[in-house]
Order: C-alpha cells, then structure tokens, then sequence
C-alpha cells in the first residue's frame, strides 16, 4: 500500500518525547513491520495543531491531489490536528479521495466505522487539550503584563546585557525626537519617511536586529523608512517612559483580536527612561487625531498650512483651500472656498480671508476664554470656601437624610408583612413600596451631594485653573505653534454675509464653548 508519513512538533510539547526524529523512526518501523511502500513523507516543526495552514499538509495534500497515496501513517491522530472541525473535515477529505488514517501509537483506523466513535472522542480531547494550554499561557503572559513586560523594545532602547536594565541608545534616540520635532513643525508621515530615507537613516528594523543579531533577507536589510512606521513611533506612549500592556488580545485559535479597552490595560509609569517629554508626547496625538479627523494631506516634502482641514465653508461645507498670494517680503497665505474656487461664484462666494487674521482671532478667542475660565474657577473656590464654613450645617442634613431613610426601610419591612397577609391589595402595597424607595434614592443622592460637593468643586476650580495656566503658556510665545493651533482647535467655519463680511466660528477641543467674532473684507 502507497504510503506518506507525516509527523509534527509544537513549540509547547515535550521535544524529546515528541521530537520529529522520533515520529518518524515510529512511523519508518511501522511501515517496515508490516510491508507498506512510503512513496514520501512530510512534517511541520514548531507550528501548532490549531492550525491547518501548515507546509506539510500542504504537501501531503499536493501528493493526494496526484492519487499517489493511499495511507497516511500518524503517530496519533493529534499530529494530523488539534481543531476539532478542520480536522475532521481534513479527514473526510481524504476519505473521498480514497485515502485513509492510521494512527500508529492509538490502533486507529479512519476507514473503519467501529473507530469513528473513538475518533471524535480523540477529536474533543485534542481540541479541549490545545485550547487549555492557549488559556495557560495566555493567563501567563497575563502575570506578566500586569508586572510589566516588554517582549521587544522600540527603537531608541536596548537592555543591558549585564544588569537587564532597560536604557537609552541616544543616536537612535536623537531619530527619534527629529520625528517628533518635525511632525509637530508641520510635516506628514510620508514626508518625514521620504527625508530620513533620502539621507540614508536606518529605520527601527535596523537598530533591533543590531542587538539581536539575527539573520535577515536583502530586502530587510535595506531598513527603509514606510508611513507606517513613522505612525508607530509617534503613537508609542512608551517614548514617555510608560509601558502600557495588554493593549490586545489575540487569539491564534479563532483567528481573531479584539482591542482592550483603556481602563482594562496594564500602566507602568515611569517604567524606562523618557525619550519624550509628557507634553509633546501629548501635543503629537492631538495633531494626529486632528489630521485624521480632518483627512489633511501634505504634498510631497512639504508642510501643512496651519488651518488646513480644520478650517471649511459654512455656506457650502466645502473646505477652504490654502493659497500664497503677493511676492517676496509681501507674500502671505490667504484661505478661499473650494467650490468658488473651482467653479466660480454661481456656487459660493471666495469667502477670503487671510490666515494672519486666522491667527489674530484665535488668539483674541484663547484670551477670552482663559479669562472666562479664571473667573470660572474663583466660583468653585468660593463654593468650597462657603462648603467649608457650613460644613456643620451639611453635616446635620446628612444626618436628618439617613434618619428619614432609616424610616422609610422600616415602613418598608411594615408594608412587606401586611402584603403577605393581605394579597388581594397587593397592587397598593406595590405602589406604597415603590413611592418610598424613590423617596430613598432621592435622599441617598442628596446625602452624596452634601459628602462630596467640596470634594467635586475642588477638583473643578483645579480642572480650570490648569487649564487656564496652560492657556498663559501658550499666549506667552510669540505666536501660537501649529501643534498647539491643533490641539486647541477642531474646526473653523467661516461664514460670508451679503455685505461681505465674515463671521468666523471657531469650536473648540473639549468642553470649550463656541464663538463668533466678525470680520469685514475691508480690514484685509
């Protein structure tokens, strides 16, 4: 009989036990002892049965496909495959083209019906068997997530191989922070990939295979720069210092990965030296959230205008497109509607206006607002000055609000007793309960009102007064920086009147209000 012999190794088996070499002399035995011609052999190393996209059966199915092979030797049913459904539909498969199992070490027959009982116990078990190892080990690098650990460090990082510290290697570190820096200058992620590419810097590829020496294709060896990777150096938040675990859950099995929410991650603050400072790290993702939301495109080696994407036409919806005007020392950028823009003004009006007044309105907004906020936070501060001095007052209250509940539970219990013993009215009862457990849910939330109102004001007047600091900062530069514009500011909507006025309405990131301030095309 035509014989192929397949053998398999998983990463989580005993390697001496289970070894391939074994496998086969089991199977080259078997085949001798009783007279079968191996017509050829094939195996996988180190890939898990749950699998069935394996080289091995790969080959094995090629030789099925040219009717070659008649038996396929095993030495149990668990080397073909761990999953219960492929495996069976594999072994159909080769039963419709004539071709059947033997497990050598089991005694088991796929062409023979008094096995098939026994097969799909084998099938339960082997499923059940790779499922529980996955949970083991997922539960492991679960420990170790929570304890903090890196699998691979990012590029500006290496280990010290005699104290396993983690430290910074500072010519990648400097790449680093020329990625950060000119992102925030205004520059896209191809763009900066182009730069670095043209003057020959390696990419992250090369400074971790530098470390772990390993062996790569040319191609790999080429370390060039892609988009992508940029993106993943200016997302990382480990470049702060914090390494943040179970960000994923993968499962090798389904063939699925789910995202883990925020606040079911694994934090390490100040886990590894800092390559970025908090506040830029933060300044980035507000740009990138800001591009993303706002499909911005830089053109090739260039640099976005300030209120690109961010700024559109409140007639029309469509965007105003940057343009340079004037010559020499007198050139300056001046935003005008797309759709007058290209098809004229039987669509909208140019809605023109020049990105210095951009700047000199949102600027007046910014101090607007941090004045609104100053005053804002003195009215929380003076409510957790009045709480302090009526605090025995609120203290009294409290204790009158869990008297009464304290009532109310008892007439509760009353009411329940004289509703088993009267259950023809049941209904009144059930309405005399539910009036005083609303009454008690309104109290409870009185009482935590009273305990937590200098607790709530404080940490809002807080809220404000930050926010009103870093408002100070950012009016103190000369002129508002490109990643702060972005940071600050979601979108501008400008609006053109008939007399040709605008109103330009700027919305704000967070819970910043709206605001309209008017410019007429005179001042331009």
């Amino acid at each position: 009989m035509k014989t192929w012999l397949y053998y398999r190794l998983s990463r989580d088996e005993d390697s001496e036990m289970n070894s391939l070499q074994n496998q086969r002399q089991i199977l080259v035995d078997y085949a001798q002892q009783k007279g079968l011609e191996i017509v050829g052999e094939s195996f996988d190393d180190n890939v898990s049965g749950m699998s069935f996209n394996r080289k091995g059966l790969e080959e094995l199915e090629a030789a099925v496909d040219k009717g070659i092979v008649e038996l396929v030797l095993v030495k149990d049913l668990s080397r073909l495959g761990r999953h219960r459904t492929q495996t069976a539909l594999f072994i159909d498969h080769l039963r419709q083209n004539n071709v059947k199992v033997y497990s050598v070490t089991e005694g088991i027959d796929t062409s023979d019906e008094d096995d098939d009982l026994l097969i799909g116990f084998k099938q339960i078990y082997n499923d059940f068997y790779a499922k529980d190892i996955g949970r083991k080990i997922r539960t492991g690098i679960n420990q170790k997530q929570k304890q903090g650990l890196i699998v691979n460090l990012p590029m500006g990082y290496y280990k010290d191989k005699l104290t396993g510290e983690v430290r910074v290697d500072e010519i990648a570190a400097d790449i680093v922070r020329e990625i950060y820096h000119s992102y925030l200058e205004g520059r896209g992620l191809s763009s900066i990939a182009r730069e670095l590419n043209r003057r020959g810097v390696k990419s992250p590829e090369f400074y971790s295979h530098r470390k772990i020496g390993a062996q790569r294709t040319q191609m790999c060896k080429k370390f060039l720069w892609a988009q992508t990777t940029i993106k993943r150096l200016l997302t990382n938040e480990i470049y702060t210092g914090t390494l943040v675990n179970h960000k994923t859950v993968t499962s090798k099995i389904y063939k699925t990965k789910k995202v883990v929410p925020e606040e079911e991650r694994f934090r390490h603050e100040d886990f590894v030296p800092a390559i970025i400072d908090k506040v830029t790290f933060n300044k980035v993702q507000a740009v990138i959230e800001s591009r993303t939301a706002n499909t911005c495109r830089t053109k090739i080696g260039g640099t976005l205008h300030r209120y690109s994407g961010m700024i559109k036409c409140a007639d029309c919806g469509a965007i105003l497109v940057a343009k340079w005007r004037g010559k020499g020392d007198d050139r300056y950028v001046e935003y005008t509607c797309n759709s007058h823009h290209r098809y004229g003004k039987q669509y909208c009006t140019p809605h023109r206006i020049h990105e210095s007044q951009l700047d000199k309105c949102v600027t007046d907004e910014l101090y607007r607002l941090r004045d609104r906020l100053k005053e804002e936070s003195k009215k929380y501060e003076k409510i957790v000055r009045e709480w302090q001095k009526n605090k025995p007052r609120f203290e009294q209250r409290i204790q009158q609000y869990t008297q009464r509940i304290n009532l109310l539970q008892e007439q509760i219990q009353g009411i329940l007793m004289e509703r088993i013993t009267d259950k023809a009215h049941a209904d009144m009862y059930d309405d005399m309960i539910k009036k005083r457990e609303a009454e008690i849910k309104d109290l409870k939330n009185r009482i935590s009102e009273c305990q937590r109102l200098d607790e709530v004001s404080s940490q809002k007047s807080s809220q404000l007064r930050s926010t009103a600091e870093l408002l100070d900062e950012i009016l103190s530069q000369p002129k508002i920086s490109d990643s702060d514009l972005r940071m600050l500011v979601q979108k501008v909507l400008v609006h053109q009147n008939d007399d040709k006025s605008l109103d330009v309405q700027f919305i704000f990131n967070g819970a910043f209000e709206q605001s309209v301030t008017k410019y007429d095309d005179e001042q331009v």
